[in-house]
């Protein structure tokens, strides 16, 4: 399965960034969108320490406001971080439809093993992508290891069609 270039394009900006997030012992998820003019903006929730989210509220903040720059035409691509207890892969290993639970974000800093990010792009590339990591921070080393189709969550809406005149 290949990537669309403008998925590429984020991975290679953002990657570098999140993984140094990671080598200094920050595990919370992370974002990054390119607009419609073709800039990468990354994006990052901090609190003041008054509220707490969990990293599944965070996914969905992040997904839900993408979603709602993808449906106002502002966005062509999206991609979300986020750490993850994952599975370890084998040859023989087979994902078919447990990728939900595969996936499923790590809420605790022990619980930690594989990187996830959520590709999507509005032409419809919709995919996991799971890259393990061995070490510690802040010698970490990551490994690419496969892209798993998914639910598109926030290029779900149907492109406006052509109004005959």
């Amino acid at each position: 399965m290949t990537l669309h270039p403008k998925l590429n394009e984020l991975l290679d900006e953002m990657l570098p960034i999140v993984q140094d997030f990671h080598r200094q012992g920050m595990f919370a998820p992370h974002a990054a969108f390119i607009d419609d003019e073709g800039n990468c903006t990354g994006s990052a929730l901090t609190t003041d320490g008054s509220c707490s989210l969990s990293v599944s509220q965070a996914l969905d903040y992040f997904e839900n406001r993408f979603s709602q720059l993808a449906a106002e035409g502002k966005i062509q691509a999206s991609a979300i971080f986020y750490h993850s207890s994952g599975v370890k892969v084998t040859e023989d290993f087979e994902v078919s439809h447990i990728a939900g639970r595969l996936f499923a974000p790590a809420d605790h800093e022990d619980e930690c093993h594989i990187l996830v990010v959520l590709l999507e792009h509005a032409a419809g590339d919709s995919v996991y992508l799971q890259c393990s990591y061995t070490g510690q921070p802040p010698s970490v080393d990551y490994q690419m290891d496969f892209l798993i189709e998914k639910p598109a969550k926030v290029f779900n809406c149907s492109p406006p069609s052509a109004t005959p005149e």
